[in-house]
């Protein structure tokens, strides 16, 4: 009680806030380790309920189809979001508000609406729906992320060295793959870690562009808690969490590793101009 007297109204309402956004969570984790099948009680520790979600076929082939559709996107989305940076640089005022305003639409428009509408132009060809309309779809939202990432870095990147291997007679693809693609590359990194997490825990755009030949994990997830919330179903979704916040770590870590780094070589800088 004293305690909470000492807490501002501020610190206990973000405190109620973190209490439920994480507690179901919690909640989930313990129940998948949790040996009463109904759910009801505590009946004990076990592992069980992973080994039952790692025999099941379809967990198997929706987590290899989650890979498959998380790679493919986000390598097509960090070629688009290099080039669109690159091109950004010497563009006009006007076309680099453009794509800004192309990227950021793609990000606060409800992801709803553009699998819908992906949806309805892919039904009104008859185009199958598979992995590669999901893929496509994923793409649309990542590469905008993607795009964030890479002008970020760009910004802080000075074109010096790019001039200086130009002056040396370096090609622009070498220049490219020289000096300004390693100069990118702890963008790209983040970038890539960020789209495959967004992309592998995916559900509205990967349900509506999968169809009947292609289901992920996450969609077929949803569609096991639609029937009945078993101890599997938490196993699974514990799963999905574990590699979804692995690669946020990692993205974390990177990010920090280039902070450190970018400080360090901004002290070298300063002294070697005094």
């Amino acid at each position: 009680m004293n305690v909470l007297r000492r807490l501002s109204p501020a610190a206990l309402f973000t405190a109620l806030v973190f209490v439920f956004l994480y507690l179901p969570i919690g909640v989930v984790m313990v129940n998948s380790v949790n040996a009463d099948e109904s759910l009801i009680g505590w009946g004990g520790f076990t592992l069980d309920w992973y080994d039952q979600a790692l025999s099941d076929e379809r967990v198997r082939d929706g987590f290899v189809t989650s890979v498959q559709v998380a790679l493919l996107s986000s390598a097509i989305s960090l070629v688009i979001a290099v080039a669109a940076g690159l091109w950004a640089r010497r563009a006009s005022m006007r076309a680099r508000r453009m794509m800004d305003a192309t990227t950021y639409m793609r990000i606060v428009l409800p992801e709803v609406v553009l699998a819908l509408a992906l949806f309805l132009v892919l039904t009104r060809y008859e185009i199958g729906l598979g992995v590669p309309t999901i893929v496509a779809g994923h793409v649309v939202f990542n590469s905008a992320y993607a795009t964030l990432i890479i002008q970020a870095r760009l910004a802080t990147m000075g074109t010096t060295l790019e001039e200086a291997a130009a002056d040396l007679g370096a090609t622009p693809w070498r220049r490219f793959r020289r000096v300004t693609l390693p100069m990118l590359m702890p963008a790209v990194l983040v970038a890539a870690l960020l789209t495959l997490s967004f992309s592998f825990d995916d559900v509205v755009t990967s349900l509506f562009l999968g169809g009947a030949n292609a289901e992920t994990l996450p969609v077929y997830l949803l569609g096991l808690i639609r029937v009945r919330v078993t101890p599997e179903v938490n196993a699974i979704a514990t799963g999905v969490m574990t590699i979804t916040l692995v690669t946020f770590a990692l993205a974390a870590l990177v990010m920090s590793v280039r902070g450190a780094a970018g400080v360090r070589e901004a002290k070298q800088l300063a002294r070697a101009e005094r």
